[in-house]
């Protein structure tokens, strides 16, 4: 990831995720942001099966950011989606996801991304990352968040704050089709667990340790992040 976006906005697929960096964020922490998800994301993968075993990935992947420097702000724990409309897609999903832990400009910002990944190419690159790392056969485990950086006029100077969205399902309806993720439309009866995050940077913990978190990742930072668009 280049340390240079000239502040401007820009949606990443991170592995399983998809990221959001809003305009004025440095590209440092721009890095900070994506490599410590991505880096929790491997940590629990090597320890559970994603798609199988959710709770205990989450948990793997929650003790990693704590260890990277990553606070927990504001915490909305799993609980199952009850959606007020079926069927019912990923952005509507995100929304509602998002909105207990996020104003609406960080829910309009998330939705964005995911709308805009939806349609993609299916042979782009992060469509077709995103699409191999969120789901395997009926069921799926992704993230959706959005980083910002509050105060200190941007360029590096101010904290860090990512809002995520975490959702694990089970599709259980058999009209739910799940060839794409970001194209199928949830049934009343499908099995979906949503929770949110609100995590901010500790620099004086996560500071120190930025080059053994690139060095762990090394080159899977090229083939597990690419640019929404890019």
């Amino acid at each position: 990831m280049s340390e240079d976006r000239d502040g401007e906005s820009a949606a990443v697929v991170d592995c399983g995720s998809l990221v959001v960096l809003t305009a004025g964020m440095s590209g440092q922490h721009g890095k900070d942001v994506l490599y410590s998800l991505l880096l929790a994301q491997l940590v629990a993968d090597r320890k559970y099966k994603r798609h199988a075993e959710p709770v205990r990935w989450y948990e793997s992947y929650g003790e990693t950011l704590e260890r990277l420097g990553w606070v927990v702000e504001e915490h909305e724990g799993f609980s199952r989606h009850r959606p007020d409309e079926v069927p019912y897609r990923v952005d509507s999903l995100i929304r509602e996801t998002l909105t207990r832990v996020a104003d609406e400009r960080i829910s309009n910002a998330a939705v964005a991304a995911v709308r805009t990944l939806v349609a993609a190419d299916p042979v782009d690159r992060a469509a077709e990352l995103f699409e191999q790392q969120t789901h395997f056969g009926r069921a799926g485990n992704f993230q959706v968040g959005v980083a910002e950086e509050v105060g200190g006029g941007g360029g590096g100077g101010g904290v860090v704050v990512v809002r995520v969205g975490r959702v694990w399902f089970r599709a259980v309806d058999d009209a739910t089709e799940l060839v794409r993720l970001l194209h199928a439309e949830f049934r009343a009866a499908d099995e979906v667990v949503r929770g949110a995050q609100v995590l901010h940077l500790n620099e004086d913990v996560h500071g120190p340790l930025r080059d053994e978190i690139a060095g762990k990742l090394g080159a899977r930072v090229e083939v597990l992040i690419a640019p929404v668009g890019g």
